[in-house]
């Protein structure tokens, strides 16, 4: 051990020790609720809910005031990305124990990598929607905090909603409880074969009564932030927001249809099933389902312990097209901060205060747009698509001529790592050595690594799906402040702002107040599942949180 990495193994040793001298568990055995409720609002980074918090006076608001939060939690592998996100909160493992490395990645041995979505599954069908591909959780590798609550006792019930596409199924994993999520193009809640072969009346009925009053209400998106507080985001005509032109409020459908095509009801309703995922209003509807869900299943109603996974994904498309500090996210978050409060309401009604437990987190971060971190003299820089395509037009070249796949490995790293864009082009044999390390990011990467199964982002071929550095191996790491040019604001990097997430949780036996404890999202499914009072599996790489005596 280098003399670098002992000093580092001792503050860590002394960091913890000091956690542990000021740290209590709260209670030895908890009261023990009838409904646990996770969550996960996609690419909520940590900050914004501490920039806007004057603002709030609703669910936040009650998660911030009633709850513990961790305010040192961080997602602890390199491709924050939501995929793996997600199955990391469900099963307490990092990616490269759980499987699902990237949304889609290079599967098999060197020299034979071939690019697969991560839940593409022909053998099953999106229930009702025979156009749409099948999808299941069997290339997750680990079983989810909704399988351990149903092993522990069979009558437990188990929801998994999702506003995002496929998000509920990364949640709900391998048993088959009640798994919806959104489809934009079906303009419906839908399910894969794999959870079941038909829909359940309550489903069909909010599809069929709910589902279009939702849709028709998300346009025109009107502006509701309190003027007082419109200075705590950038102002609202930022250029290089969204398509740079429909870019202030309000936000209608109509504007994106120069043509007049939305005359023809026909296309009018499949744009709406669309637009409806690039507002506020989707959110409400997917929390409006988890209400139906709680009445129909009569959730934390029962002698058994129900669970109920709660996906919300709009921060994620906002955030993408206009930005984490955009008037637009700020209004995002104002809306959600009251439904969730709704929600609140509706579970203190319907399962009673102090019986059910939430968690809320996120499944990762996102960085600033680019441009304005430039114009405040941060290190930033958009990464063009033809820069992308000429550096992976230099690796197919260096990768043609002949040689073993190890041999052609060194010889791309060595290509990519000459890119100034590229701070390090790591092949697979330190990310495979098992040995400690001093490196951070080569621990993240490990994290998010495994031999038959290599992450295409980011340097992956953006007209050629199948081609990318990942098809030898290579785990790329941009230049901190580089973004690829897919969307005004794209995360998926190992530094910090991508990696920092909030952490809370509010029920029974649990403190309320703070922590800077350090917290994983790893973390999360354990510490649900001691509060609850199951067993979790052996061996994960979270472990149950230590709650801080509040400050």
């Amino acid at each position: 051990m280098t003399g670098k990495c002992r000093l580092a193994w001792v503050a860590a040793l002394m960091g913890l020790l000091g956690c542990l001298a000021d740290c209590r568990v709260v209670g030895s055995r908890p009261p023990r609720p009838k409904l646990v409720v996770l969550i996960t609002v996609d690419q909520l980074r940590a900050d914004l809910l501490d920039r806007y918090d004057k603002l709030f006076n609703g669910g936040f608001r009650r998660l911030r005031d009633q709850g513990m939060r961790f305010t040192n939690t961080t997602v602890d592998h390199a491709i924050t990305v939501s995929h793996p996100g997600h199955v990391t909160l469900a099963t307490g493992l990092v990616p490269a124990r759980h499987g699902i490395v990237d949304a889609a990645f290079f599967e098999g041995p060197p020299g034979q990598r071939h690019l697969v979505d991560s839940l593409q599954d022909t053998a099953e069908s999106i229930v009702g929607q025979p156009a749409q591909k099948g999808v299941s959780p069997g290339k997750i590798l680990a079983p989810t905090i909704s399988e351990w609550i149903m092993a522990a006792d069979p009558q437990s019930r188990c929801v998994a909603l999702g506003s995002g596409q496929y998000a509920s199924l990364l949640h709900a994993g391998h048993a088959r409880p009640d798994v919806y999520w959104y489809s934009s193009q079906a303009g419906l809640y839908v399910t894969s074969s794999y959870y079941r072969k038909d829909y359940p009346d309550w489903v069909e009925k909010f599809n069929r009564e709910q589902v279009p009053k939702f849709i028709e209400a998300s346009t025109p998106w009107e502006l509701r932030v309190p003027e007082a507080g419109r200075e705590l985001a950038f102002p609202d005509a930022m250029l290089y927001e969204g398509d740079k032109v429909h870019i202030t409020f309000p936000h209608r459908l109509e504007d994106a249809d120069p043509e007049g095509k939305l005359a023809d009801p026909d296309v009018r309703k499949r744009a709406l099933a669309w637009w409806i995922a690039t507002t506020p209003t989707l959110d409400a509807a997917t929390l409006a389902l988890a209400r139906e869900s709680v009445t129909a299943l009569s959730l934390g109603q029962r002698a058994s312990l129900d669970y109920l996974s709660i996906v919300v994904s709009q921060v994620d498309d906002i955030g993408h097209f206009y930005g984490p500090f955009s008037l637009e996210q700020l209004d995002n978050l104002l809306r959600l901060d009251q439904e969730l409060e709704e929600f609140f309401k509706f579970l203190d009604a319907k399962v009673g205060p102090g019986e059910y437990l939430v968690a809320l987190s996120a499944d990762h971060g996102v960085p600033n747009v680019p441009e304005q971190d430039l114009e405040r003299g941060r290190q930033a820089r958009r990464l063009k698509v033809e820069e992308i395509e000429a550096a992976l037009a230099a690796v197919k070249k260096a990768a043609s001529s002949p040689g073993t796949p190890e041999e052609i490995t060194i010889r791309v790293s060595e290509v990519l790592n000459r890119y100034d864009f590229v701070a390090d082009a790591m092949t697979p044999g330190p990310l495979l050595d098992p040995g400690p390390t001093c490196d951070p990011f080569t621990a993240l990467y490990r994290n998010s690594y495994m031999a038959d199964r290599v992450p295409r982002f980011p340097l992956f071929s953006l007209t050629h799906e199948g081609e990318g550095a990942g098809e030898y191996g290579l785990a790329v790491r941009l230049t901190r402040g580089t973004m690829i040019d897919l969307d005004p604001a794209v995360h998926g990097s190992p530094y910090e702002v991508d990696r920092q997430v909030p952490l809370v949780f509010m029920g029974p036996g649990i403190p309320h107040g703070r922590s800077d404890q350090r917290a994983r999202t790893v973390d999360v499914a354990p510490t649900l599942a001691r509060l609850a009072g199951i067993p979790a599996p052996k061996g994960l790489d979270g472990q149950p949180l230590i709650l801080a005596r509040p400050r």
